[in-house]
């Protein structure tokens, strides 16, 4: 059964009203759920960020054409500046080495680490000094950026005029160490050519002239240094000399030292010498107790030669005289005789042994006289000795700094001497390994890479501003959306037609609001149809006969829209009203020219009938009931009994009632008509109605117990849709269209 024979059986039967019971499984009235499920899960889509850089395209190029714009101004009329450069080496030396390979003052010249070297070298060659030198040579007073400088500056000084280019100069100049090297690049930017290879080719030459007057003048420093330090040191030693001297002098001994010394040598001679005293009195006491003990027996006496042969010639005579007795008598004269030498014999042994053993007395109290004089002298040295060491503690002193003295006074006179050799022979420790040469092109602007960043930069801040700008916006923009969010059925997407393009039905509001009718194959038309059709199988069993047409908000085209759809609804006999149910502020009575009194407001007060208020309008079967004069209180007039009463006895004679209502936000309006219908359409406006306006009208509508049929996306503007849905639609009805009336103008 079709949709028009459904509204035929209709007229003809008495259907019971809207039911009004909650299934339990919907929390609150009117409360939608399934649709936009699927689309929750789907995510966005690569066409979805096409979809928002289409619709967001001005902004895009908002940001993206004043980018590349003044990027390609600023590439093509800035003046290009060139930029030259000179690659120097650098190696620290060590000036002392030229005379000697060890430097025994290398503590007194300023040593430094060799990465603080080569970050001095650095500041010099970038410092205002060196820039000062090479402006100088360069003459660049004369070149004509100092010139223009100085006109700009008329007013300062001279040396401000130079302190403002030579810090400008320092801009331009820069220094970069090469890593892992003693190479250094020297860099120069400038507009003119010439000068930018001029000055790193002029840095190498000042800074190294630079660097030998600095040496020159640390050598001439450390030379005056060093005569003052002489001159000091002279004085020193003189003074070291003297009381050395005066010290030698008062203590009456030589400044001499260890065995040299002459007292403490005789000392040790004293002791050699009591030492041998020592012995040789032992040695002889011994032998003086061995001759007390035994006399004549005694070893030293028996092994005398004298004494041995004295003893044998007595033996001998002993014999002699014997013989003779035995043979002579005594009286014998001979016999006699050599009695008297046997006397003489024995006379000459006792003399010769008293002899020897006074010698060895005597030999012994002289050997001890001897060694008591040797220790009383050798205790006399050691107290000479003690004395002198006393004293020379003091005397070493006073010798050890003359040595010092000197030797640090030798030291400085072989440094003066190196130092004067030096100062003639200062090497250069830079070299030019890459003189600067005049560049191909321009270093800058770099128009190829400034215009590439520049269409990068555009870009990435376009699509930002316009992905900013979407999620910034908060209004519905698709049917898919609208569905997500609020949970309820899109019925019908209905498009916008602005009054000068040459696809509008109409020149005015009124003949916009009559589109359908007037237009029936118009693309307005055809999405009011299509939302017909959507609301007339909304309701299971029938579709609704009363129909309330509310928005969120003003100006989101329900009142066109309740016109175009209840003229969608007219076809055959059926009859079909338009309650203009916004008693604030009326306007369905200006889209069909008649009058605004007798009308809603009239009737429900009771100073007027109902016959009295349904007007004609140009449309066939097509009604409106005009809102009348404005009351003071409009929601005690739709919220009263008479208002109900009025909508069943229409129902008698009308196959559908529109009723337009004031926005619900802010006004309770279509609250209290919303449970008193079959049905009601909530319109939101494409890209105008926020996400949370929708949600709060739905939300109001839910607590009025309103049964929403659905929602419908009026004033749509196809560039601001998605790719799916009716974007496609709208995209190719217009050829469809086309198509479809050139064949009906060739039929005719």
């Amino acid at each position: 059964m079709s949709d028009y024979d459904q509204v035929e059986k209709s007229k003809s039967l008495q259907l019971p009203g809207p039911d009004r019971s909650l299934p339990e499984a919907y929390p609150y009235p009117g409360y939608y759920s399934g649709y936009g499920d699927e689309e929750l899960e789907q995510g966005w889509h690569l066409l979805d960020f096409w979809y928002v850089l289409e619709k967001r395209k001005w902004w895009f190029l908002g940001v993206f054409v004043p980018v590349v714009l003044a990027m390609g101004l600023y590439s093509f009329l800035t003046t290009p500046i060139y930029r030259a450069s000179a690659i120097l080496q650098i190696v620290q030396d060590n000036p002392s080495a030229i005379v000697s390979e060890k430097d025994p003052l290398d503590a007194l010249s300023a040593g430094d680490t060799q990465g603080r070297f080569y970050e001095t070298q650095y500041m010099l060659l970038g410092s205002k000094t060196l820039a000062a030198k090479i402006i100088q040579s360069l003459n660049l007073k004369e070149h004509p950026e100092y010139k223009e400088l100085a006109k700009k500056n008329k007013d300062k000084t001279p040396y401000e005029i130079e302190a403002a280019y030579l810090e400008d100069f320092l801009k331009k100049l820069e220094i970069l160490p090469l890593k892992k090297s003693y190479l250094v690049e020297i860099f120069f930017q400038s507009p003119d050519k010439d000068l930018a290879v001029k000055v790193p080719n002029a840095a190498y030459k000042e800074y190294l002239e630079f660097a030998m007057q600095t040496r020159q003048q640390s050598y001439s420093l450390i030379r005056e240094w060093l005569e003052n330090e002489l001159h000091q040191l002279a004085d020193k030693v003189e003074a070291s000399e003297k009381k050395l001297y005066a010290h030698g002098k008062e203590k009456n001994f030589l400044a001499l030292e260890g065995e040299d010394n002459v007292i403490v040598k005789k000392y040790v001679e004293l002791n050699k010498v009591l030492t041998t005293a020592q012995t040789e009195r032992a040695a002889k006491e011994a032998q003086y107790q061995q001759v007390q003990k035994r006399g004549a027996d005694a070893p030293l006496i028996i092994n005398n030669p004298l004494v041995q042969r004295l003893r044998e010639e007595m033996i001998t005579q002993k014999a002699q005289v014997a013989s003779l007795a035995k043979t002579f008598g005594k009286n014998y004269p001979q016999l006699q005789a050599e009695q008297a030498k046997l006397g003489e014999l024995k006379s000459r042994v006792n003399s010769e042994v008293q002899r020897t053993l006074a010698s060895i007395k005597a030999d012994y109290e002289a050997a001890l006289r001897t060694e008591n004089f040797l220790r009383e002298e050798a205790g006399r040295q050691r107290k000479e000795v003690e004395g002198l060491q006393e004293n020379l503690v003091q005397h070493n002193i006073l010798k050890r700094d003359l040595q010092t003295n000197e030797q640090l006074y030798q030291a400085l006179l072989a440094r003066m001497k190196e130092a004067s050799v030096a100062s003639t022979m200062v090497a250069s420790n830079a070299a030019v390994i890459q003189p600067a040469k005049p560049p191909l092109e321009p270093y800058k602007p770099k128009k190829a890479l400034n215009m590439a960043l520049a269409v990068l930069v555009g870009l990435m801040g376009g699509v930002g501003m316009a992905f900013l700008a979407e999620y910034l916006d908060s209004s519905i923009k698709t049917s898919e959306e609208m569905e997500r969010v609020y949970r309820l059925p899109s019925l019908g997407v209905v498009p916008l037609l602005s009054t000068n393009s040459d696809r509008a039905t109409s020149n005015g509001d009124r003949q916009l609001a009559l589109a359908t009718y007037a237009k029936p194959m118009s693309m307005l038309a055809e999405a009011v149809f299509h939302l017909r059709t959507s609301l007339m199988l909304s309701m299971s069993g029938r579709p609704p006969g009363t129909i309330l047409v509310t928005s969120p908000n003003p100006g989101e085209g329900k009142t066109t829209l309740s016109i175009n759809l209840a003229s969608a609804m007219l076809f055959g006999d059926n009859k079909v009203l338009i309650i203009d149910g916004d008693l604030r502020r009326p306007h369905i009575n200006q889209m069909f020219e008649v009058l605004l009194e007798p009308g809603l407001s009239n009737y429900l007060t009771g100073s007027t009938q109902i016959t009295e208020i349904i007007k004609e309008t140009p449309v066939q079967n097509l009604y409106i009931i005009p809102a009348g004069p404005k009351p003071p209180h409009p929601i005690q007039l739709l919220s009263s009994p008479a208002f109900r009463s009025l909508l069943e006895e229409l129902k008698q004679d009308f196959a559908h009632i529109v009723i337009d209502t004031p926005p619900i936000i802010g006004f309770a309006d279509a609250r209290v008509v919303a449970h008193m219908v079959d049905g009601v359409l909530l319109v939101i406006r494409h890209n105008q109605t926020s996400r949370d306006a929708g949600k709060l009208a739905i939300q109001l509508l839910n607590q009025a117990y309103g049964n929403i049929l659905g929602v419908v996306l009026n004033m749509a503007q196809k560039d601001k849709m998605g790719y799916r849905g009716y974007y496609s639609y709208y995209k190719y009805y217009h050829k469809y269209y086309d198509g479809y009336s050139k064949d009906s103008g060739k039929r005719a």
